[in-house]
């Protein structure tokens, strides 16, 4: 839930368009089961493990990972860069089943006959979004809030909602991503993305080079051994009719040799 975001995002930095650009990080107001704060020392649950703090714990991730980014963007100057974290509210999708397991959940959408389980699933129904609901905010964020568009801002319901403070830790948002980086075997910087994109285009442009230069000296290649197999060719049929040739004088040569012949015995017995 956070790390994906995070190369996502680290990989995909430089080439966002220096015309501008968003980045919007889908979190959750599950984040306050998190509280009082980021868990750095159990961001794994190595050491304690419950379904809902934990994915508190990584959708509070997903706000300091999004104020973070934010802020070292305003440092380097990155001021075309806006990011920016929401609640999509509660929407009905099928995260049941990380709730009450794959088997239970299809049992419940399946059953027809009553438990607990099935009548909150039919219940949660009634009070929550469709999947389309749920995507508005994303995608209204995405299309610039109608020019209002907040740097740094959490978003519940296309509106600015206040952070509580754990969901603010500077700290731990600066921990979150260096813990990030080592995880993920990536460094994400952004004071020369663009040197880091020349580079890239750099390296793609010489092995490009290299490519063109090796597929013409293979065609060279095929091209001559088609002209040597061609002379080899014309050389062996000029050898053939020579012999051919040849071959017919001799047969010339033996007739009329044996012509003679004939005729100086007709001679001889005259």
């Amino acid at each position: 839930n956070h790390l994906g975001h995070f190369a996502l995002t680290a990989g995909m930095f430089p080439y966002l368009s220096r015309d501008g650009a968003k980045v919007i990080n889908v979190a959750s107001s599950a984040a306050n089961f998190a509280a009082p704060g980021l868990d750095i020392d159990n961001l794994n649950g190595e050491r304690s493990y419950a379904p809902w703090s934990s994915y508190g714990q990584s959708k509070l991730a997903n706000i300091l990972f999004t104020n973070e980014l934010q802020k070292r963007a305003d440092e380097a100057a990155v001021d075309w860069l806006t990011t920016v974290s929401l609640h999509p509210g509660v929407v009905n999708t099928d995260l049941w089943r990380y709730i009450v397991g794959e088997d239970k959940f299809q049992e419940m959408k399946e059953s027809d006959s009553f438990s607990i389980e099935s009548l909150a699933l039919s219940a949660s129904a009634l009070f929550t979004k469709t999947p389309e609901q749920g995507a508005n905010n994303q995608v209204f964020l995405a299309a610039g809030a109608d020019g209002k568009l907040v740097k740094g801002a959490y978003y519940d319901d296309m509106k600015v909602k206040d952070k509580l403070g754990f969901m603010k830790d500077e700290d731990k948002a600066a921990s979150l991503w260096e813990i990030s980086e080592e995880y993920t075997g990536l460094t994400f910087d952004l004071t020369s993305p663009d040197e880091a994109v020349v580079d890239e285009l750099v390296e793609e442009a010489i092995e490009e080079a290299v490519i063109a230069v090796l597929e013409d000296i293979i065609e060279e290649s095929a091209e001559e051994g088609t002209k040597d197999n061609s002379s080899e060719g014309s050389a062996g049929d000029a050898a053939e009719e020579e012999e051919s040739e040849d071959g017919f004088a001799d047969e010339n040569e033996s007739d009329a040799g044996e012509e003679e012949e004939d005729q100086d015995s007709v001679k001889e017995e005259d």
